[in-house]
C-alpha cells in the first residue's frame, strides 16, 4: 500500500526533528536523557529506505523494531494506551518510509521517535476493547473507542444520522456513512473502514 502521508502530520513530524548529538561521558549522557540504540534502529534512514523498497528480510526486522519500541512506550508512558489508535504496521512503515526518504541521514530510531510524538494527540489515553466484526466478507479488528471516534466524525461532516455514543458495534448505517464519505473522497465506497478510508476520515 503506497499511502501518502498527511501534510499535517508530515509538518508537525518536522517540526518535532531533532539532533542526536554525542554526550562526552556515560554519566553526561545519563544527564541528559540520551541513551544507547539497539538493533536496527541505529542505521540511518537511506538503509531503512532501501531495504524497505527491495522488501529484504530486513524490512521486516524494521517492523518487528517499530513494533517493539510503541509497545514499551506505550507501556510507559502515562495516559496512553495505544498510540496507533487504528494504523496497522503496513500504514505506519509506510508513513516512516516516506519521512525517511526527506531525511536519509536520519537514524531510522529518530524517524520513529519523531513519528510517535506526532501520534500522541490522537492516542487512546484509556483501554479500549477491540471489537471484531466483518464486512464484504472480510474480517476487520478496530477497538471500540475507535468505532465511536469514527461515528462521530462521520456525524460531525454530516454523514452518520446514528447514536455514536451508543456500545461501539460498527452497523450496516455506518457502513452506509463511511460509504458516502468514500464517494465524496474519490475512494471506493465499499462502506468498510480500510486503512485509506481511515486515514482520509481522521486527517
Amino acid at each position: 500500500m503506497n499511502l501518502r502521508m498527511n501534510k499535517r502530520v508530515f509538518t508537525l513530524m518536522l517540526a518535532l526533528c531533532t539532533g542526536m548529538g554525542l554526550a562526552g561521558s556515560a554519566q553526561a549522557a545519563a544527564a541528559k536523557g540520551e541513551f544507547g540504540i539497539k538493533g536496527i534502529g541505529a542505521s540511518d534512514c537511506a538503509t531503512a529506505v532501501r531495504e524497505y523498497k527491495a522488501g529484504t528480510p530486513n524490512a521486516m526486522m524494521y517492523g518487528g523494531w517499530l513494533y517493539g519500541y510503541m509497545t514499551a512506550l506505550n507501556q510507559s508512558s502515562p495516559d496512553t494506551f495505544d498510540l496507533a489508535t487504528w494504523q496497522d504496521l503496513n500504514t505506519l512503515s509506510n508513513f516512516l518510509i516516506e519521512y525517511c526518504a526527506k531525511n536519509p541521514n536520519m537514524s531510522f530510531a529518530q524517524a520513529v521517535f519523531n513519528m510517535t510524538n506526532a501520534l500522541k494527540p490522537m492516542r487512546l489515553k484509556t483501554m479500549s476493547q477491540p471489537v471484531r466484526f466483518r464486512k464484504n466478507d472480510k474480517d476487520f479488528v478496530l477497538y471500540g473507542e475507535v468505532i465511536s471516534r469514527m461515528g462521530r466524525t462521520l456525524a460531525a461532516k454530516g454523514f452518520y444520522k446514528g447514536n455514536a455514543a451508543d456500545k461501539p458495534v460498527f452497523t450496516e448505517e455506518m457502513s452506509r456513512a463511511l460509504a458516502q464519505f468514500q464517494t465524496r473522497n474519490k475512494l471506493p465506497a465499499t462502506g468498510e473502514p480500510d486503512q485509506f478510508t481511515l486515514f482520509r476520515l481522521f486527517n
